[in-house]
């Protein structure tokens, strides 16, 4: 019986051996056809991602040097990130902007006259105010900036917060992204406390110089009144600062009405920042409907001369309702001529629209920051008030009008040939079933998995400029992207 074990297990292992090399004579086998020639050995290597040659040893002494020279090349091949453009980068922001974003509590102090008691009771009334613009919005007034109590928790919280949101977004954009120059007409609807004006003062100093008018529209004249104010007392403190003197505040015109109120001249630029969650949120109906209603509306503010540029720009909450309208508001601006500039690498369908397929929720745009390097100040005062913040999210839109924005479809940025610009859109995500890490991005070609390969770790919100797809991309089961190595 052992002999026969034994005569067995000599026949089995001999089977195994020849087995293991055969294998190995035919990884030997396509290892020199596919570093016989280059492209072929690019094309191997883009359709198994995942093949790496065996490594030589002890008893691999003369196999061919083609195949030592492969491995080397795949495991260094090209990075396909040509360029990247953050943001949210604090880099982009001046050091007197942050001096000042940093103590914006002591500039409320001194504008507002705040006394000891009231900074006290401070953080209660911010509670309260944020259970009236959240869980409880149904009890809230339609005009309730006009209370005094909401104006300084709206300011000292709300306000510092969207600062820190738009002064880092605005600060990453390029000069021309607003198209603001002498004498050019701004339109700030729902601007409250002219958070908006504030931000871009603030984030793009060499607009300081231009003789800009401001309407600014609110339903609130005290938040208005409140808002111009501020905005003197840090136009003050910065031209100061640059020793500049030939420099003036820009002129603010406010204008108490909602939506609609007419304004004496036609407008170059047109923002509406953190209203329209607001508005749909008192709206039943539907949010498309809506979009197309309320584009009307922004851009019948918009200058009717076919030769000059134009530029709207939309900025609101990143919560899927909100990130939804700002996408029906994008292409509703396309519908009316206007091609949309930032965040979207192109004027294709939206491919995270937040829509809704049988019973999975679509992708839905919006980008964020963590909250680390934000005013100690203010991270101590959204402790005291209940409302801890990590993440700072927003969706928003930037659309121009130019005389051949429908034949060019302009973009901000135009890669070159062969190559794909796209937009980051997530934070970093495990791909258990792919074995590696990622994230989601938007692209002319639809939704994008970007596989982090060569571990760039790209930002939230970063736009890369990389390689063209190929032909045959694979797709990701689970969300229907094309899937990309970055």
């Amino acid at each position: 019986m052992r002999e026969e074990n034994s005569e067995w297990y000599l026949k089995a292992s001999g089977r195994r051996r020849r087995q293991n090399n055969d294998k190995k004579q035919a990884e030997k086998k396509q290892a020199h056809e596919i570093f016989e020639e280059p492209v072929e050995q690019e094309e191997f290597f883009r359709k198994n991602s995942d093949y790496v040659p065996r490594r030589r040893d002890s008893r691999q002494k003369n196999e061919p040097e083609k195949l030592q020279r492969g491995v080397h090349r795949h495991m260094d091949r090209k990075k396909t990130v040509r360029a990247r453009t953050s943001m949210f980068s604090i880099k982009s922001i001046s050091e007197d902007t942050r001096n000042i974003l940093e103590n914006f509590d002591s500039i409320i102090a001194d504008v507002r006259g705040l006394n000891s008691k009231q900074r006290l009771y401070l953080p209660n009334a911010i509670k309260r105010l944020s259970h009236q613009l959240t869980d409880n919005r149904g009890e809230r007034r339609l005009g309730y900036m006009n209370d005094a109590e909401s104006v300084s928790a709206y300011i000292s919280y709300f306000m510092w917060w969207n600062l820190i949101r738009l002064v880092r977004l605005f600060a990453n954009m390029p000069e021309k992204a607003f198209s603001l120059a002498d004498d050019s007409v701004a339109v700030d609807i729902g601007s409250g406390p002219l958070t908006v004006p504030i931000a871009l003062w603030l984030a793009h100093p060499e607009l300081r110089s231009r003789k800009i008018k401001w309407y600014c529209m609110d339903l609130s004249q005290t938040a208005l009144a409140q808002g111009e104010e501020l905005y003197l007392s840090i136009a003050a403190k910065t031209i100061a600062n640059s020793g500049d003197k030939s420099i003036t505040p820009w002129s603010i015109v406010r204008v108490r009405g909602p939506l609609g109120t007419e304004i004496k001249q036609k407008a170059d630029f047109v923002v509406c920042a953190n209203t329209f969650n607001e508005i749909i949120q008192r709206n039943e109906m539907p949010t498309d409907f809506l979009a197309k209603k309320y584009s009307g509306s922004l851009t019948s503010y918009i200058c009717n001369d076919t030769e000059k540029a134009a530029s709207v720009l939309i900025v609101e909450p990143g919560d899927p309702h909100s990130a939804r309208f700002v996408s029906l508001m994008r292409d509703a601006f396309i519908r009316r001529n206007f091609m949309p500039l930032a965040p979207c690498p192109h004027a294709e369908t939206c491919p995270m629209a937040g829509r809704t397929k049988g019973e999975m929720t679509g992708k839905w745009c919006n980008f964020g920051f963590n909250t680390d390097d934000a005013p100690a100040k203010l991270l101590k005062l959204s402790e005291k008030a209940g409302l801890p913040k990590e993440r700072a999210v927003l969706s928003f839109v930037l659309a121009r009008k130019t005389p051949n924005s429908v034949s060019e479809k302009e973009t901000m940025f135009q890669p070159e040939n062969e190559k794909l610009q796209i937009r980051i859109a997530s934070d970093f995500i495990k791909l258990p079933e792919l074995h590696r890490s990622g994230y989601y991005a938007c692209s002319s070609h639809g939704l994008l998995l970007a596989i982090d390969e060569h571990k760039i770790h790209p930002e939230n919100g970063e736009l890369l400029t990389i390689q063209q797809l190929p032909d045959d991309c694979e797709i990701d089961r689970k969300s229907g992207a094309i899937i990309v190595h970055i």
